[in-house]
């Protein structure tokens, strides 16, 4: 196995340090009636104090105390105050030679205690796989190595071998993920996934780079882009059974790997392990290609309505003047109009003389064209959109397979009725268009329709417009998405949670709270290390 190491120096030294806080002191080092007991039968103060912080030490961190280690003022004190004995005590602590070794031995007896032997590595081992196989984190499988050392009550060997265990867990479960995505390949399959590595034509990278390029603008040739792309992985056919027993971490970190690598660098590995991150690449990419695919579109028709915004803002601050007039001859008008019901006078008149006739009829027909509905005239939107939509609405839907929650099954029956239209070639429609999913407001403009064609263009419009909806609040998700997914799909499988209780305790890798470092100056552990 390698001897490469995956923890730091700071790393190592945290898991080892002796508790300083509060809580972790408490929580392990409080002393019960029979440690007192058992400390009460050494001689003398400096070995009654010495025996309880060793003691206390195996317990947590869970190793032997070194010669010489500098003992934190705070897990001094909280052990001195509970035996009854001063700190200062501990400076002649084992003074009798043998006095360590009894003591040592008498901990491994009383209190259960057991040395860590090769046989106890092997099992270790064994335990700690399947932690790795869901973490790439070695200070997350460090963390729970630790605990399970101190729940089976083995003393922690040196950093050393914690970091070698570690790196050992993490090469087998390394080992393990590259056989599980590769064994199951067919010889189509790893001659397709190694083509990857060559040069793509009219182009000067490779074709798995040329994959991995961003789409860039939203529109029509970067949604067809990122439709070739998606399908020239998906040709290879690979089997995402193959993938489901990985830990997405472990996926992600192989992918991670592919993008790093070029392609003259992974023609380099051994094929097990070449194949093994171009399998996670590959389905990595694919995700991405799906998400970006959604959110191309998303991106596109936002855009296509922000511009729908930005002519509705520009001509309303194009005519401000105009309106402006309108409502000062308004204001005259009705003025002139009061004062001529005041006074009596002929209205007439009083128009002709206030405004003019001419410049009245004039005033109102420009009136007229300047006045804006009072709600969004849908019909006319969707004649702006549908050259746009319709552009794109035969690539999103013939490229995805889309899932709905019940409340939204009557718009995945319109989508999938729109995608057979597209594939027809828009040849066959039915004699009646559903509408039940529609909003009142879009329902009434499909029905309200003068023309066959124009609903239909309305319709087609309202229909991708509701996708995008149902999509955005996650009642319509995507097969194959990572965003736009099921929320059953993130949860753990029920089958292999069942499966991984059966097996024993979870091995569950949590991230730890740093401790702080032991304050300089304080007492000093003389005692020896049997090792």
């Amino acid at each position: 196995m390698p001897r490469r190491h995956v923890l730091t120096t700071a790393q190592l030294g945290e898991l080892l340090a002796l508790p300083t806080e509060e809580s972790i002191l408490i929580r392990y080092w409080t002393l019960n009636a029979t440690d007192l007991k058992e400390i009460d039968r050494r001689r003398r103060d400096r070995n009654r104090l010495g025996f309880a912080l060793q003691l206390c030490a195996l317990r947590y961190p869970g190793r032997l105390l070194r010669p010489g280690e500098l003992i934190p003022a705070e897990a001094l004190r909280f052990i001195a105050d509970q035996v009854d004995i001063t700190p200062e005590a501990l400076a002649a602590y084992a003074a009798r030679f043998q006095t360590r070794y009894e003591q040592l031995d008498a901990l491994r007896t009383d209190f259960g205690f057991a040395d860590f032997t090769p046989a106890h590595r092997r099992e270790i081992l064994a335990w700690l796989l399947p932690v790795a196989l869901a973490t790439t984190n070695a200070a997350e499988i460090a963390a729970t190595l630790m605990d399970e050392l101190r729940r089976r009550r083995l003393i922690v060997p040196g950093p050393f071998i914690v970091d070698h265990l570690i790196s050992t867990a993490m090469a087998l479960a390394e080992r393990q993920v590259a056989h599980q995505l590769a064994r199951g390949l067919l010889p189509a399959q790893a001659k397709a996934l190694d083509a990857l590595l060559t040069t793509k034509e009219g182009t000067s990278v490779s074709r798995l780079a040329w994959a991995r390029q961003p789409p860039g603008v939203p529109g029509h040739r970067a949604l067809a882009r990122l439709i070739e792309q998606r399908a020239i992985l998906q040709a290879i056919a690979l089997d995402l059974a193959g993938a489901e027993g990985v830990h997405p971490e472990r996926l992600r970190k192989l992918a991670r790997e592919g993008a790093r690598f070029t392609a003259q660098h992974l023609r380099t590995l051994s094929p097990l392990r070449r194949r093994a991150i171009l399998v996670a690449t590959v389905l990595d990419t694919i995700t991405r290609l799906t998400d970006d695919t959604v959110a191309l579109f998303d991106r596109a028709v936002g855009r296509m309505f922000r511009r729908a915004e930005t002519r509705e803002r520009d001509a309303l601050l194009r005519d401000t003047r105009a309106v402006n007039d309108k409502v000062r001859l308004l204001a005259r008008l009705g003025t002139a109009l009061l004062e001529a019901r005041e006074n009596g006078a002929d209205l007439q008149e009083a128009v002709a003389s206030a405004i003019g006739w001419d410049k009245l009829a004039h005033s109102v027909a420009e009136a007229n064209r300047l006045a804006r509905p009072d709600k969004t005239d849908l019909p006319a939107l969707a004649a702006r959109a549908w050259p746009v939509l319709h552009r794109l609405g035969p690539l999103f839907l013939g490229s995805l397979r889309f899932h709905a929650v019940p409340a939204a099954a009557a718009t995945l029956r319109a989508i999938e009725l729109l995608r057979a239209i597209y594939e027809n070639g828009g040849q066959k429609w039915p004699p009646s268009l559903p509408t039940s999913f529609l909003r009142p407001a879009w329902r009434e403009a499909v029905v309200g329709a003068e023309t066959a064609n124009r609903r239909r263009r309305i319709w087609e419009t309202a229909t991708l417009l509701a996708l995008r909806d149902r999509l955005g609040a996650g009642d319509i998700w995507v097969e194959g998405s990572r965003q736009w997914r099921a929320i059953e799909d993130q949860l753990i499988p029920p089958a292999r949670f069942a499966a991984m209780r059966e097996a024993g305790p979870l091995p569950l890798a949590a991230r730890r709270q740093p401790r702080n470092i032991s304050p300089s100056g304080a007492p000093c552990w003389n005692g020896a290390s049997p090792r």
